[in-house]
């Protein structure tokens, strides 16, 4: 007799409904977020739009499209530190996302903080090389005066896209900076004629490019199309100005005097950790002293005044943010620091007292053939090595905040670090000031590129010449000539000549 034994049941089987109603129910959902976030993504009222991803993350708070999406929004109505938080919880979910990584380094450059703009439009152009990435990271590079690598870059953009007007207009700016002005030029007129979506920046340019052809009616041509476009452009009025002014022998800007606020920040850095940089130099306390005798003299002058003294990179920061708060809508905002400063990689850093420079520096690779770009060097600023406070964000910064006059005075470049690494220098190089409000002026203890000395008092030669000039009653570019031919009348005495510099892009002039 056979007998036929019938195959078990599987033990799944009766878990088959459940399976389906599951997965069912998952589609669905998956259904119903992808359409709450398109819904979100179609909105043409920013606050609907930001109200619709808001209600989605609230349900489904690991969606990271929807950050993303809330983001973009953010930042097209100038919610930066918002959009910032967003743009964070995206990449922290998908770390590759490249349209996230670009967004974060779009909101970077919003808040004047090139150095992590910069490495995060390095990372996207390491994932998906875009034209629009290499532009950015040229601006980038610009701002921070590394001119051949920001034209590198720039062409990189320009091989992938040649339609696009952006990685155009910033190799023209590096070329501008470089001097090679008929170059640059023909890149602004290239992307004229893209139609860059902002043309009066570009008209700009190619007034700065005339003058420094010594072309004034040109240029003067160039400012005017840019104000007929954007009449609130500070950087255009200010370069029309002060070229009118100087053109105009005779005439003389109009003067300001102030009863309204005036807010300073004064900083003072002397007990550097012994390991920093490989020796910073004894600076016998003397920036200390320069800021409490600054602290006191802006004081009389009628200033509000903050004061931090050998402060760590954190608290650098946090003072500095404070500051910027406090300036917004003053008549006067003055940051005063005394301390080191150095340049790295073309690149100027205030240092705080805690400064440590990492390990040894890679070479910076020549970008060659697409999707390559220089390497970030160890070192640089938030990145690895350095933690420092950029000159170039603290004055876009602190322009941001719209005072009537934003100075800054860094009797800084003390000393020759020794036994550090070649890419870092002693010295500042040139504080390029794009004008963001109508007055401004930065001010440097000595030449661009070159050190300063301690004085033989109790304060530093520049500090003290400034101390001595800076009355009641002085208009201010005065008191900066004058401390100028003191510095360098009481150091030529020493052998070695220090000449302080200070750039002057106001079209009023203040008297204190």
């Amino acid at each position: 007799m056979n007998v036929f034994f019938l195959p078990a049941r599987p033990l799944w089987v009766p878990l088959l409904p459940c399976l389906i109603f599951l997965l069912a129910g998952s589609l669905a959902q998956a259904q119903t977020v992808q359409q709450l976030l398109d819904r979100a993504d179609r909105e043409p009222d920013p606050a609907q739009a930001v109200s619709l991803y808001t209600a989605l993350l609230r349900a489904h708070p690991d969606v990271a499209d929807a950050y993303y999406g809330r983001a973009v929004v953010l930042t097209k109505i100038g919610r930066f530190p918002e959009a910032l938080r967003d743009a964070n919880q995206a990449l922290e979910r998908t770390p590759t996302a490249v349209r996230a990584l670009a967004q974060r380094a779009y909101i970077h450059v919003q808040l004047n903080d090139y150095d992590r703009a910069a490495a995060d439009y390095r990372s996207a152009i390491r994932l998906s090389p875009q034209a629009e990435y290499y532009s950015g990271l040229s601006y980038c590079l610009t701002k921070h005066n590394r001119l051949d690598e920001a034209e590198q870059v720039a062409q990189q953009g320009i091989d992938l896209n040649r339609t696009s007007p952006y990685a155009y207009r910033n190799r023209g700016r590096a070329r501008l900076h470089t001097g090679r002005t008929d170059l640059a030029i023909a890149d602004f007129e290239t992307s004229l004629r893209l139609q860059h979506a902002q043309p009066y920046r570009l008209y700009t340019d190619l007034g700065e490019a005339y003058e420094q052809k010594n072309m004034p009616e040109k240029a003067l041509g160039c400012y005017q199309q840019a104000l007929e476009l954007n009449a609130s452009y500070a950087d255009a009025r200010v370069r029309k100005t002060i070229l009118e002014q100087q053109l105009n022998v005779g005439s003389s800007l109009p003067v300001a005097t102030f009863s309204g606020r005036r807010v300073a920040l004064v900083l003072g850095n002397s007990a550097y950790l012994p390991a920093s940089a490989g020796g910073l130099g004894d600076l016998r306390g003397q920036p200390v002293n320069d800021a409490r005798a600054m602290r006191q003299r802006l004081t009389e002058l009628g200033f509000t005044v903050q004061i931090s003294t050998d402060v760590s990179y954190e608290a650098m920061r946090q003072t500095m943010e404070q500051f910027y708060k406090q300036a917004q809508g003053a008549d006067v905002a003055l940051l005063f620091y005394a301390g080191h400063g150095i340049e790295y990689a073309q690149t100027n850093y205030l240092l705080p007292v805690d400064i440590r420079f990492g390990g040894k520096p890679v070479a910076v690779a020549q970008a060659g053939g697409r999707g390559v770009v220089p390497e970030q060097p160890t070192g640089q600023a938030d990145n690895a090595g350095i933690r420092a406070i950029s000159v170039a964000t603290v004055l876009d910064r602190l322009q941001d905040q719209q005072p009537r006059f934003c100075i800054i005075i860094m009797d800084a470049c003390r000393t020759a670090p020794a036994g550090i690494q070649a890419e870092l220098r002693p010295g500042f190089s040139p504080v390029r000031v794009e004008n963001r409000i109508d007055n401004c002026y930065v001010a440097s203890a000595t030449a661009w590129g070159a050190t300063a000395s301690n004085g033989p008092n109790q304060n530093g030669y520049y500090t003290e010449a400034l101390l001595k000039f800076m009355r009641r009653g002085q208009r201010f570019d005065d008191i900066l000539a004058h401390t100028r031919g003191e510095v360098e009348a009481r150091t030529s005495q020493t052998g070695s000549k220090q000449s302080p510099e200070f750039t002057n892009r106001a079209i009023e002039r203040i008297i204190l």
